[in-house]
C-alpha cells in the first residue's frame, strides 16, 4: 500500500542504480534508478524542470504497487547528475540524454511505456521523434504526456535564454542567522502565497529551511480546490495518531474510486490520422477524496499533507537550494524556452500510429490548456485526460492514481489485448 507521509518514496529502495556517460555539449554523467520487480511492466519516466528523483516518489510507489518497473533519472547538472559545461540547453539535447539513459540501463532493444511531465513531457516529445526517425517506434508501448506543451515558433531569442534564467534563479541574499527554522510540518505559511520574504534578493532559489518556508507557495503549482480538499488516508502516519498500522488504510484507494471502473470514456470524434480521441476525467480535483470523508480516515487536507513533505524534503526533491543548485538549474530550465515541436516532427510521430495520451490541467499557470490540447491534436492522441486544475495535481498524493487508472493504464491494457488477440489469430 502506498505511503504518502514521510519521505516521498515511502521507504522504497531502488532495485538498481547507476550512471551513464554522455559527451554532447561538454559531456555529463547522468544518474538513474530503477524501482520495482524485474518482471514488471517497463515504464520510463522523465521528470519535470528543477526536480530530482524523489519528487516522483508518490508516482513511483503507485507504479510499483500496480506492477510496473520504473526507470527514472536526474537531468544533467541536477541532483546526482553532473554537467561539465555551463550553457543553454535544449529539449533535443535532453532527449539524447534520455535515450542514452534508456539504452544504457535497459538496452537498445528495450520496449517500454513512456511518461513525461511538464518539461519532462517536452523532452518526451523529442524522444518520441528520435525513436520514430530512427525506425525504433516498436519500442514504444504507449506514451503519456502530462501538463506539457508543444512550445511555439514565436520564442524568446536563443541568446537571451541563459541570461534570463540566470536572473530568474539568482540566489537570494542569505537570511539573518537569527531567523528561526520552523518545525517540520508546522511552518507558519503552510505553503500559502503572500508570505514575507526573508533576507534580500529573491528569485526561485532558497537559502535554507526558513527561507523555503517563508517564500515557497504550493498555490503556484497545485490547484487551490485540490489542495484544500481532504487528503487520502495514505497521507496519514498511523503512528502519529495512535492507529494500528495494519488497519489504518482499510478504505478503497482514493482516485481509483473517483475514476470508476472502467473509466468514463466518451468519444469526441476522430482525431488526426483517424485516431479516436477519448476524454477521461480522472477526478483529481477537490472532490476526489470526498468519497473517503465519511470513513474518518481523512484527518488533514492535501495542503497540509504536501506541505509536510515539502518542508522536510525540499532539498531532496527540488534543485532549488542556493547556491548548491546554481547555475546548473538555470541552464536546465533554458530548455523550456527553446522547445518547439516542429510540425514535421509532430506529423512523423502521428503517422507512426503510437498509443499516446495527453494529461491536461484546465488552469495551468505555465502551459495554457489550449496549448496542451493543441499537443494532443498534433500527435493524434488517443486519450485526453483531465488531471486537475493545478500544474502538479496529478503528481502527488491520490492525484497520481489517475495516470494508471486512466489513460496510461487504459492504453497499455488495450495494447495487451490487441497483441494477445493478434497472437491468438496467428495460431
Amino acid at each position: 500500500m502506498p505511503r504518502f507521509y514521510g519521505h516521498p518514496l515511502g521507504g522504497l529502495q531502488p532495485s538498481k542504480s547507476g550512471y551513464v556517460e554522455v559527451v554532447d555539449m561538454g559531456g555529463a554523467r547522468l544518474y538513474w534508478e530503477e524501482y520495482g520487480a524485474a518482471s514488471g511492466r517497463p515504464l520510463f519516466a522523465i521528470l519535470g524542470a528543477t526536480t530530482k528523483i524523489p519528487s516522483m516518489g508518490h508516482f513511483v510507489q503507485v507504479a510499483v504497487e500496480r506492477g510496473y518497473r520504473v526507470l527514472l533519472y536526474e537531468s544533467r547538472g541536477i541532483g546526482r547528475s553532473s554537467c561539465n559545461a555551463v550553457g543553454r540547453q535544449t529539449t533535443t539535447l535532453l532527449a539524447a540524454d534520455a535515450q542514452a539513459v534508456l539504452d544504457g540501463a535497459w538496452g537498445t532493444d528495450s520496449r517500454f511505456a513512456l511518461f513525461g511531465i511538464s518539461m519532462g513531457g517536452m523532452v518526451a516529445q523529442e524522444l518520441l521523434y528520435r525513436l520514430v526517425a530512427a525506425g525504433q517506434k516498436s519500442r514504444i508501448l504507449a506514451a503519456s504526456l502530462h501538463v506539457t506543451s508543444p512550445g511555439s515558433w514565436l520564442r524568446v531569442p536563443s541568446f537571451l535564454h541563459l541570461p534570463l534564467m540566470m536572473m530568474a534563479f539568482k540566489p537570494p541574499t542569505p537570511a539573518p542567522a537569527s531567523s528561526a527554522v520552523p518545525a517540520a510540518g508546522n511552518a507558519p505559511t503552510s505553503g500559502k502565497p503572500g508570505a514575507a520574504k526573508k533576507g534580500g534578493g529573491g528569485g526561485a532559489m532558497f537559502t535554507d529551511d526558513a527561507d523555503f518556508a517563508a517564500r515557497y507557495s504550493l498555490d503556484t503549482v497545485f490547484g487551490k480546490a485540490w489542495l484544500d480538499g481532504p487528503a487520502p488516508p495514505e497521507a496519514t502516519d498511523p503512528a502519529a495518531i495512535g492507529v494500528n498500522p495494519a488497519t489504518a488504510i482499510a478504505t478503497p484507494v482514493v482516485g481509483a474510486a473517483a475514476i470508476a471502473k472502467p473509466p468514463e470514456l466518451a468519444a469526441a470524434g476522430d482525431g488526426a490520422g483517424g485516431a479516436v480521441q477519448l476524454h477521461v476525467n480522472a477526478g483529481a480535483g477537490g472532490d476526489a477524496a470526498a468519497a473517503n470523508g465519511g470513513s474518518g480516515s481523512a484527518v488533514l487536507t492535501r495542503r497540509e499533507a504536501v506541505w509536510r513533505v515539502f518542508t522536510v524534503h525540499w532539498r531532496e526533491t527540488l534543485a532549488l537550494h542556493a547556491p548548491n543548485d546554481y547555475p546548473a538549474v538555470a541552464c536546465h530550465v533554458t530548455a523550456v524556452l527553446s522547445h518547439y515541436l516542429q510540425p514535421h516532427r509532430a506529423a512523423a510521430i502521428r503517422a507512426a500510429g503510437l498509443r499516446i495520451s495527453v494529461g491536461v490541467s484546465t488552469a495551468d499557470p505555465f502551459f495554457p490548456e489550449a496549448a496542451q490540447r493543441q499537443l494532443a491534436t498534433a500527435l493524434g492522441a488517443a486519450v485526453v485526460q483531465v488531471v486537475g486544475t493545478g500544474h502538479l495535481d496529478g503528481a502527488m498524493l491520490d492525484g497520481v492514481y489517475g495516470a494508471f487508472d486512466g489513460a496510461l493504464g487504459w492504453l497499455l491494457d488495450t495494447a495487451s489485448k490487441q497483441e494477445a488477440s493478434a497472437g491468438g489469430a496467428g495460431r
